[in-house]
């Protein structure tokens, strides 16, 4: 299928074209959408200026994961609680870079909470390697209240979830539990517009996104698991290759479209994995269950899983579905289930 085959749908257009499936959200849902795509192309243009004003670099603090806290990172998650906060269509937000539950006042509040990584991959900031934006949409579950409740659910309760990557070109992804579609930024009107419709993951990996050097703090069963995958290339052919950005959204995106697994595994060290349930795994699981692939912790599917904090980390094995069940079986067969 040509790139630009539906070259001139909006973003605003397609989800207005598919509000019929939400018939309970009154237009709030393709409201908060489109709101989305607004701060995303806000943050897209201080990433583009961002050597020219300035703005590289740490701002001297520390986040709540223990992170330092990149200027960028704070321009990009202040745009999104802004945006979202005035869109009234957001009862409460939940951040990557905050401590607690970010409520929306009265006059503004609306039907839906939204948790969001509002800057992923930022430690490549400053080299100018691709980055982005993972949000995950939940309907609120009391009209007259709002709480912890509504965002520590399984991703599974999610109406909604994607991403927007900031790289050579900008572009938002997103499904609203149908089908994964995603829009290219036009910069000269400033428009998104329909590239690929109806995304669908290949089903086997054709690239391994991993940092190997981890290998000796991961469970016992990665290496069977790489090893088994590495061995479809034979003397004549090389059908897996390694592709790690080191940025989660820009390696998704890539495997998304072209074939590929992405391990982050527990650390053995410390028990616990390191990328956030809320703002990294769910939303990404949710895309990749839609197109046909599948993405797992160890103990069960992404998506049932409990969260119990804002903040939860967790293991991630996404991509081609056998590839998921084959790192599963190893698991199995390693007696070596991840627990965090």
């Amino acid at each position: 299928m040509s790139l630009a085959a539906d070259f001139g749908v909006t973003l605003t257009q397609h989800v207005l074209g598919n509000q019929a499936h939400h018939p309970g959200a009154r237009g709030r849902f393709s409201a908060l959408l489109t709101q989305i795509g607004v701060a995303g192309k806000l943050i897209s243009a201080q990433v583009r200026r961002a050597g020219l004003i300035e703005v590289w670099g740490g701002t001297g603090e520390t986040n709540v994961q223990g992170e330092k806290v990149q200027k960028l990172d704070r321009i990009a998650n202040d745009t999104f609680v802004e945006v979202l906060r005035r869109s009234g269509c957001v009862a409460a937000m939940a951040s990557e870079e905050e401590d607690a539950l970010i409520p929306v006042e009265p006059a503004f509040s609306g039907d839906y909470v939204v948790a969001f990584d509002p800057l992923d991959g930022s430690s490549n900031i400053d080299v100018s390697v691709s980055i982005g934006t993972i949000f995950a949409i939940y309907p609120r579950r009391h009209p007259d209240r709002v709480g912890l409740d509504d965002i520590l659910r399984p991703g599974r309760e999610m109406v909604g979830a994607g991403y927007i990557v900031y790289g050579s070109a900008t572009v938002l992804v997103y499904s609203a539990g149908r089908t994964v579609d995603c829009f290219t930024l036009d910069p000269s009107s400033g428009e998104f517009f329909l590239t690929r419709r109806a995304i669908r993951m290949p089903d086997r990996t054709k690239y391994l996104s991993i940092n190997e050097c981890n290998l000796p703090y991961w469970p016992d069963w990665v290496g069977p698991t790489l090893s088994a995958i590495k061995g479809r290339n034979d003397p004549d052919v090389r059908r897996v290759s390694a592709r790690h950005i080191g940025s989660l959204v820009a390696d998704f995106h890539r495997n998304l479209l072209t074939g590929g697994l992405f391990m982050y595994p527990v650390d053995r060290r410390t028990g616990r994995g390191k990328l956030r349930l809320l703002y990294e795994c769910n939303p990404l699981a949710w895309l990749a269950e839609i197109a046909g692939g599948a993405a797992s912790w160890g103990g069960g599917a992404i998506l049932d899983r409990q969260p119990t904090g804002l903040h939860d980390r967790s293991g991630l094995v996404i991509g081609p579905a056998e590839d998921v069940a084959l790192a599963r079986r190893m698991m199995a067969t390693h007696g070596d289930p991840e627990q965090g």
